[in-house]
């Protein structure tokens, strides 16, 4: 009788410390959204060539970062993400290829990076601004 009473009381004690229902282990804070910070883009303004920018950012949440994606709004406002390659230490890493600017204004891309932990709970960066500058055609022939 006095077994059955401890292993009972072990198997409450266990259930408990797994937040009731299994979900969540002791201490775990399921709602906290993952910290995101020092995002970085180099370069961050551009020749009208276009080219490559890497993206760096810092990312950490105590119970576990499940993702961290790079979105690019366009200056015409499409929207693509790409995920973000960890570096160890909480670094994480991208790097995207823009087109070459053939207008006469200067192109302005937002770049913000999404974080997701292992709970589900997300958190999202303010945007930072990279620039194409526009294409800069040589000056007229001076008249002879």
């Amino acid at each position: 009788m006095r077994r059955r009473i401890l292993i009972a009381a072990f198997a409450l004690a266990l259930s408990l410390s797994v937040g009731g229902c299994g979900m969540f282990l002791s201490g775990a804070q399921p709602m906290t959204p993952p910290s995101i910070g020092a995002l970085q883009i180099e370069p961050s303004r551009m020749r009208f060539t276009g080219g490559q920018a890497t993206v760096s950012v810092e990312v950490r949440d105590d119970n576990g970062v499940r993702s961290v994606t790079l979105v690019v709004v366009a200056p015409d406002g499409s929207r693509s993400s790409l995920a973000m390659d960890s570096g160890g230490q909480d670094l994480y890493r991208a790097t995207i290829t823009l087109s070459p600017n053939l207008s006469g204004n200067s192109q302005r891309y937002q770049i913000s990076v999404e974080a997701e932990d292992i709970f589900g709970v997300r958190a999202q960066s303010s945007p930072q601004s990279l620039e194409v500058e526009a294409l800069s055609l040589p000056p007229d022939i001076p008249p002879i």
